[in-house]
């Protein structure tokens, strides 16, 4: 039981409960998430189960794509629906273009604060429970990178309902991105549900829900279970000779004489996965030489992650 599985997080569970559930329907020791879901979100959860964990690393910094609602004119001390109601407005003047327009203004490289009601520490303690102490502490801003923003349905009203999508980087919070742009539109709003979709090439539509986990027999589990490969197939694959297996588990240097097959479209800097001729991952790498000008007497790669 070594891999990645996809699951499908109901709303109310939190990610530490979800690798719970994991481990009693697998019956195993070691899994672990690769980044969290509030518990009132729902959607795609990685969890990597045995020697999987040793990739999450390589996993966290995948991108996130999310649908959601936001809802103009009312603000909460959560900035979601969980919240209590700070202030209100009224917004029905604020039309669909106003909003596509402000939304224009939060796509590329932004700066946000994280949530009050957040997980992010603050002098040992985590956000949130200063929070539920009615304690508020000034957060620094972060950068992160909203790659798209679609306006995907607009219902106008007293209290205006926007259903988006986003696709965005790792850290980033949905609920300060639709705070700030109620703010930005001078009215106000709120994080109403919110669904993950996909990170990185992993999609929401290949997820199990944990209550399925449950009735699935070894065999069934194995075939919904990534390979350590499978896991990270967002990595360029590099295989190794057979002959060279033991370089790669002594830690020696690969020379290009060890390798089986590469990608001539690798660079120097990026991560590769390490594989056997028969697929199995040895071991997670950075490129030390471009791959259309890799040298026989230079060394190729420096390892991060030794598997075998």
């Amino acid at each position: 039981m070594d891999g990645l599985l996809l699951i499908d997080k109901p709303k109310g569970m939190t990610s530490y409960e979800a690798v719970l559930k994991v481990k009693e329907a697998l019956e195993v020791k070691k899994a672990g998430h690769t980044g969290t879901l509030d518990p009132s979100a729902t959607g795609l959860l990685l969890i990597c189960v045995g020697k999987a964990t040793k990739l999450t690393p390589f996993l966290q910094d995948l991108d996130k794509t999310y649908k959601g609602k936001m809802v103009f004119g009312i603000t909460t001390s959560s900035l979601d629906e969980e919240g209590e109601i700070v202030e209100e407005k009224d917004a029905s003047s604020l039309t669909r273009e106003q909003v596509e327009e402000v939304f224009s203004h939060f796509t590329g490289k932004i700066r946000q604060s994280p949530p009050m009601f957040s997980a992010v520490h603050y002098r040992g303690e985590r956000l949130y429970k200063l929070a539920r102490k009615g304690v508020e502490v000034e957060r620094p801003l972060r950068q992160v990178q909203v790659y798209e923003l679609k306006l995907i349905n607009f219902h106008a009203g007293k209290h205006p309902q926007a259903e988006f999508e986003v696709r965005c980087s790792k850290g980033t919070y949905i609920r300060s991105l639709c705070s700030d742009i109620g703010k930005a539109l001078g009215c106000g709003a709120y994080q109403a549900s919110l669904c993950r979709t996909k990170i990185g090439p992993f999609e929401l539509k290949e997820a199990k829900k944990p209550s399925e986990l449950e009735r699935m027999d070894e065999i069934k589990i194995k075939e919904v279970l990534y390979s350590l490969s499978e896991a990270l197939s967002h990595l360029p694959l590099v295989t190794v000779k057979k002959e060279a297996e033991k370089m790669v588990k002594w830690g020696r240097p690969l020379y290009l004489s060890h390798l089986q097959s590469f990608p001539f479209s690798i660079e120097k800097g990026d991560r590769v996965r390490l594989c056997s001729q028969e697929g199995k991952l040895l071991a997670v790498a950075t490129s030390l030489q471009d791959g259309a000008h890799f040298l026989e007497e230079r060394i190729g790669f420096k390892y991060l992650r030794v598997l075998v």
